[in-house]
């Protein structure tokens, strides 16, 4: 069984920009990656309450504020490390970017389908494994059932028969999967919009250029995303 997950970014400077990132995880790992998961926040003293999720690890204001920022990284290097296994890679992670934007629910609905008709990969022979199942992180202003209708034709045509509904579950602790496309996609969105900001490198001189926080970002966010064994970019003109 194919257990796909799904979550979108925006950035608070760049208005038209989006991202989606998917994660995919074969259901024979996912245990190991639920398990480990849950295990480092849990050794971390991270509150269970609060979802660890990307836009939280550079913020010491947002998150468990008793954990403070450079501990957050540890826990995300550590957690990104799941991924990876002896052989292979345990997570699968796609993520597609836009920056024409005009709507963000418009342009969701309209770049999932085709999103998902180019990653995901034939189902392997064999019982149960082209059965798939599908979960988006919750938005208000979608119904799950909109992405059913969207979704379930491509997941067809793949060979997949699509596990039930859709869910579109409000992320935390427990929803390890959208997490990790949370995560991963929040790093990737900060690695392109914050490198194509040129207003952020201009008229700063060298020495204090280090020194900037979105610059200490973009360097922790390039060193976070090396840890994925396997991903692939698109860019959607």
């Amino acid at each position: 069984m194919k257990l796909v997950f799904v979550d979108e970014c925006g950035d608070t400077k760049f208005k038209n920009y989006l991202g989606i990132c998917v994660a995919i995880i074969d259901s024979i790992s996912y245990g190991k990656i639920k398990n480990g998961f849950q295990g480092i926040l849990r050794e971390s003293k991270w509150d269970e309450t609060i979802e660890f999720k990307g836009s939280h690890l550079f913020s010491a204001t947002s998150g468990d504020t008793k954990v403070d920022v450079s501990a957050r990284v540890n826990i995300a290097e550590k957690i990104l490390d799941l991924n990876k296994a002896a052989k292979n890679a345990r997570m699968y992670f796609y993520y597609a970017r836009q920056d024409n934007v005009k709507d963000q629910r418009v342009a969701y609905l309209a770049s999932l389908p085709s999103f998902l008709q180019k990653i995901l990969p034939r189902p392997q022979k064999g019982r149960g494994k082209n059965i798939l199942t599908l979960s988006c992180d919750y938005r208000d202003d979608i119904k799950p059932q909109e992405i059913h209708r969207i979704a379930e034709p491509v997941i067809k045509k793949k060979g997949y028969i699509l596990f039930e509904n859709v869910t579109m579950p409000k992320s935390c602790f427990h929803t390890v999967g959208i997490l990790f496309a949370d995560i991963v996609g929040y790093l990737a969105a900060r690695l392109d919009v914050i490198s194509k900001d040129v207003q952020l490198f201009e008229n700063i001189p060298e020495g204090e250029l280090q020194n900037k926080g979105k610059v200490k970002k973009l360097v922790s966010s390039s060193r976070l995303l090396k840890k994925i064994k396997n991903m692939e970019l698109y860019e959607k003109k």
